[in-house]
């Protein structure tokens, strides 16, 4: 599949060169916290089995797997964790962010090795974490029972030298972070499909008003969009 850069105008892309990856590496050069999402037209991040498979395509992945390279982490929430399992990167550092610690269901590879993941979340979740997430993990706690201020996780990570972050949701994950005025970046795929039924594009978080300039954008031939944006603070 060819990956077009429209604005500024480039050469194309084959995703199926050698170089790919690197090419499309160098047009995403990784800022401190940057969310990557693909999309329908009318806002949808999931398909019928609740996961991105049926809406993602071969040029998003590479997209996908190029800007994983350039990260120190991935950050996911972990009901996204429990719908995609597969997502696990497997060069990339992944962080997940619990209120529960439940990870029930979490179907991950069983290759992962030690050091490789970070859950991120209270201090009474740690237990119900370890009885449920099968995988080898460090796990980072915060005192009391609540939710991770968004800024004290991104400060734990920080202090780990992964200064470079890319969110993969789940979506309200990506709204609370745009909520609280972390996000230096949105890489959103907008896909040419309408599904048809009610869904948001940040989980129903109330980000609040934003301007967003445009910094780059790319297509393929199926049509589909690849977007990166600046929020204003």
């Amino acid at each position: 599949m060819i990956l077009q850069p429209l604005s500024p105008v480039g050469d194309a892309i084959d995703t199926a060169a050698p170089d790919a990856r690197a090419r499309i590496a160098a047009l995403y050069p990784p800022p401190g916290l940057r969310v990557n999402l693909v999309a329908t037209l009318d806002g949808g991040t999931m398909d019928a089995e609740g996961t991105s498979a049926g809406i993602t395509s071969g040029a998003d992945r590479a997209v996908l797997g190029a800007i994983r390279s350039v990260s120190d982490t991935v950050l996911v929430g972990a009901a996204t964790l429990r719908a995609e399992g597969e997502l696990v990167p497997r060069s990339t550092h992944l962080t997940v962010l619990t209120t529960t610690g439940d990870f029930t269901g979490a179907a991950v590879r069983d290759d992962i090795e030690p050091g490789r993941i970070l859950v991120v979340g209270p201090s009474g979740a740690e237990d119900r974490a370890r009885r449920t997430f099968a995988a080898p993990f460090e796990y980072f706690a915060v005192d009391g029972d609540r939710a991770v201020p968004l800024h004290v996780m991104l400060d734990a990570l920080r202090d780990r030298g992964l200064a470079h972050v890319v969110c993969e949701g789940g979506p309200r994950l990506v709204g609370q972070l745009l909520a609280a005025d972390l996000v230096d970046e949105i890489c959103l795929t907008t896909v040419p499909r309408i599904l048809g039924r009610a869904q948001l594009l940040f989980g129903g978080a109330a980000p609040g008003p934003r301007e967003l300039e445009l910094l780059q954008l790319l297509a393929d031939e199926t049509g589909a969009l690849y977007a990166r944006w600046r929020p204003s603070r």
